[in-house]
């Protein structure tokens, strides 16, 4: 018998700084459905593609789908095969169950998973499932200037400047070296 895939838990959000041209989109990804163990956090400056809430919500979703891309590789080595997105946004959930209900947005969300669909430039390989929208979700907290993935900071869940995504007892290959 194979290894019981495990599955994350992917938070996003976004803050729109006031008279700016530019958001915080923050991807966190917790490895229990409590949303207590914190595995990967990720802060990005981005440009907007509109200064619009619902628009700059539909972004932050192509943030998500862009940080699941990005790791999707460290993922699949320690297990994961499935990524939850958890959102307290009910409007947006909707529009990620059905892209075509309200035809206003219906390009921006086209444009969001574009990239990441089967056959794609940046093609996810991971399933992607959608959670009951969350009351709160954990990623807002991180949507500020202080956990930008910089090089210069120290708050984001790193080890000596990169990520570390570690589930149960799994250790990299680097940990392994310094126990030796």
């Amino acid at each position: 018998m194979g290894e019981k895939s495990k599955e994350l838990y992917c938070h996003f959000s976004f803050k729109r700084p006031k008279g700016e041209s530019y958001g915080f989109f923050a991807t966190a990804f917790y490895s229990d459905a409590t949303f207590k163990n914190i595995v990967l956090q990720k802060t990005r400056k981005i440009e907007l593609w509109k200064n619009h809430q619902f628009i700059t919500a539909i972004q932050s979703y192509e943030n998500a789908l862009s940080t699941i891309y990005e790791y999707q590789g460290k993922m699949r080595s320690v297990g994961v095969r499935q990524v939850m997105l958890v959102t307290d946004n009910s409007i947006l959930a909707g529009w990620i169950e059905n892209d075509k209900k309200n035809k206003q947005y219906t390009d921006y969300m086209r444009k969001a998973v574009k990239g990441y669909c089967v056959g794609g430039p940046k093609e996810i390989t991971l399933g992607i499932g959608l959670m009951e929208v969350a009351n709160y979700e954990k990623a807002y907290k991180f949507c500020n200037k202080e956990y930008l993935v910089d090089g210069t900071n120290s708050n984001n869940v790193v080890n000596n400047g990169e990520y570390k995504i570690q589930i149960g007892d799994y250790k990299s290959a680097l940990d392994i070296i310094k126990e030796q």
